[in-house]
């Protein structure tokens, strides 16, 4: 009944008559049922001392638990001026009359031969029956809602059974069949084909919906066209409707949430179909009056084939919107809109969908998985993505719908999903800190690259030209913006009240302020131009010890990395490394000390050449501070490795 005015309103109202004649009829057990109450109420009144003939049985088959017909049986009694008073007998009659009008709706959509005689009919019963006390029965009115006698006055009965006559026969001429699990109406055969193809795609994710209303399917033929269309879920403005001429398929999809109708609309950005721009429509009684969404897609196939695939493609992809707009603000809780957006995506182009994720509990699993395995380390509902980094946060929640829609559909238990989830959330903390230490690698590589080039420059015999100079400078300034952009993320997740991976970012700080000191150095050696002297030689020391202190550093990160479970080779592999690094900076400053000396030594160097002094001593200082940065960088590795050990 939800999906009634909007598949009228898009104009595909025959696509409703096998489920208006269902209604019909059962309108028509319920009319028979409520009459003969008020025959047994009536000779109840006459003969009170009739055993009841009970009808809870039968007013449950026909859905008529509340209507109390036994107790307006139980209460009739006969008016001294004639007449009956039956609790409830103006209710029973208006619902009768409304029975009646169900059963002639079918008449009427189909625009059967006499479908305007049984509305006359009905609207006289009305007026006849307008003015009735809701307690009170006449005698008239009696005869006139159950008189079964042709030849006399009209009565409901008659109209009844006249009614039933012509939904049999309606029923009759419709040839209602299923088709691959569709209830079709009118079909031609070669739609049946068709119909078989959208049904497959709908089968392939049909169990993703666990248990949620929804996904009926109704084909008819209306002219030329083969019209299928799908229930989708429960809301009223929520369908889809697919018209199938020739080769060509036509989407009509409506929906009142924008971002649903959008993503729909990206899961066939592949298909080849053509999409016209969301619009915006309403119309009585749909939404509450609120505007709703409407698309329309267009796929012109090549061949039956290309045609099958696409309609299996718009069945597959349906049970994904069911409960979408639930699902994205669940995963909101977590990321941010864009995030939970492209989860979604990503989940239904993998057949995972969400319905698994809501089933058991949504956020709830979430937060349940933080206060089992995240204690102290995650407020309760803190946003993931402050915590494990946007791409960590993201990476986890897909993983938590697979976990969830792959476990419910294997039949595990829901503990067995929830302590998985919870073994999931533990992981990527560790993944967090694992990203960390990548990030100081990237910075060390950088760190390596730059010192190696200034250690070049050194090297040169003759100098650089102005052209390499230039080049030089260009470069490195490149490597340290690139440096910087690698760290600020790394920082926004380790800092803050929510931060994780921080055990590490004193490793990180230092290693970006290494890669700035080298930086500097470079630009330095290439804007210098140092002549030969005393302290050219333990200046190229000082260079080549800075790029030892690198690779040493390299080395200790990357055994910190694979030494995160706290195997004992990798743990001795990073202090053996940590202490080479602090052993190349003491013998950097060492060979600071003695560019200084042969710098400022009388005779060391050419006095006039002021320039070239500052530029000797300013490269020197330079590149020593770089080499304390990874000596930080070192020590500040080897208390946090110390600190994992610790019991």
């Amino acid at each position: 009944m939800e999906k009634t005015l909007i598949v009228e309103a898009l104009g595909e109202g025959g696509l409703l008559l096998p489920a208006r004649l269902e209604r019909a009829l059962a309108a028509n057990d319920r009319a028979k049922l409520r009459m003969t109450a008020l025959q047994d109420a009536a000779a109840r009144a006459r003969a009170p001392a009739t055993p009841l003939r009970p009808l809870d049985a039968e007013a449950r088959a026909a859905g008529l638990t509340g209507d109390g017909l036994d107790a307006a049986i139980a209460s009739a009694r006969l008016l001294d001026g004639g007449g009956y008073q039956v609790s409830g007998a103006g209710r029973l009659t208006q619902a009768i009359l409304d029975d009646i009008a169900a059963m002639a709706d079918p008449l009427a959509a189909a625009g059967e031969a006499g479908a305007e005689t049984f509305a006359a009919r009905l609207a006289a019963l009305r007026t006849a029956f307008g003015g009735g006390t809701d307690d009170i029965l006449s005698e008239a009115d009696l005869v006139r809602l159950t008189s079964a006698r042709r030849g006399r006055a009209d009565s409901a009965h008659l109209l009844v059974m006249d009614l039933h006559k012509a939904l049999n026969r309606l029923s009759a001429s419709l040839s209602v069949e299923t088709v691959a699990g569709a209830r079709t109406l009118g079909i031609a055969e070669g739609d049946k084909p068709r119909i078989a193809a959208f049904m497959a795609g709908l089968g392939e994710t049909r169990g993703l919906i666990f248990g949620h209303p929804g996904l009926d399917t109704t084909a008819s033929r209306s002219g030329a066209r083969l019209v299928i269309q799908n229930d989708i879920g429960t809301t009223d403005a929520h369908v889809i409707i697919i018209a199938v001429e020739g080769l060509t398929a036509t989407v009509t999809y409506t929906d009142v949430h924008r971002s649903r109708a959008k993503f729909f609309i990206s899961l066939f950005s592949d298909a080849g179909a053509e999409w016209t721009p969301l619009a915006e429509r309403t119309a009585a009684g749909i939404a509450g009056g609120a505007a709703f969404h409407l698309v329309t897609g267009r796929f012109a196939a090549t061949d039956a084939e290309a045609l099958d695939g696409f309609l299996a493609a718009v069945g597959r992809n349906i049970v994904f919107l069911i409960d979408w707009n639930k699902a994205r603000k669940a995963l909101q809780t977590f990321v941010d809109k864009a995030t939970a957006i492209a989860l979604l995506r990503t989940a239904a182009r993998g057949a995972i969908g969400h319905r698994g994720f809501l089933e058991m509990g949504g956020p709830e699993l979430v937060f349940d998985a933080v206060r089992r395995s995240a204690e102290g380390r995650v407020p309760y509902g803190a946003r993931l993505d402050r915590v494990l980094g946007r791409e960590g946060a993201a990476r986890f929640l897909a993983e938590v719908l697979r976990l969830a829609s792959e476990g419910l559909a294997a039949g595990r238990s829901a503990r067995l999903i929830r302590d998985e989830v919870r073994a999931e959330l533990a992981r990527s903390f560790g993944s967090v800190e694992e990203e960390m230490l990548a990030v100081v690698l990237r910075q060390l590589g950088i760190a390596r690259m730059l010192a190696g080039e200034v250690a070049g420059v050194l090297d040169a015999p003759s100098g650089l030209s102005d052209v390499a100079r230039d080049a030089l400078r260009r470069h490195a300034k490149r490597l340290e913006e690139k440096a910087d952009r690698q760290i600020i993320g790394a920082r926004e997740r380790a800092s803050g009240p929510f931060g994780q991976g921080g055990r590490f970012l004193p490793v990180a700080d230092a290693a970006e302020q290494a890669v700035d000191a080298f930086e500097e150095a470079a630009f330095l050696a290439s804007a210098a131009r140092l002549k030969p002297g005393d302290a050219v030689p333990p200046l190229r020391d000082l260079a080549a010890g800075a790029v030892v202190c690198c690779s040493d550093l390299v080395r200790a990160v990357a055994a910190a990395s694979e030494g995160s479970a706290g195997r004992r080779e990798d743990v001795t592999d990073t202090l053996e490394a940590i202490d080479a690094v602090t052993e190349g900076e003491r013998r950097a400053d060492a060979a600071h000390r003695r560019v200084q000396e042969a710098a400022l030594t009388p005779g060391g160097s050419d006095p006039a050449d002021a320039g070239a002094l500052v530029a000797t001593l300013e490269l020197a200082r330079a590149i020593e501070g770089a080499t304390d940065e990874l000596a930080r960088a070192a020590l500040a590795l080897r208390a946090s490795v110390l600190e994992e050990m610790a019991p």
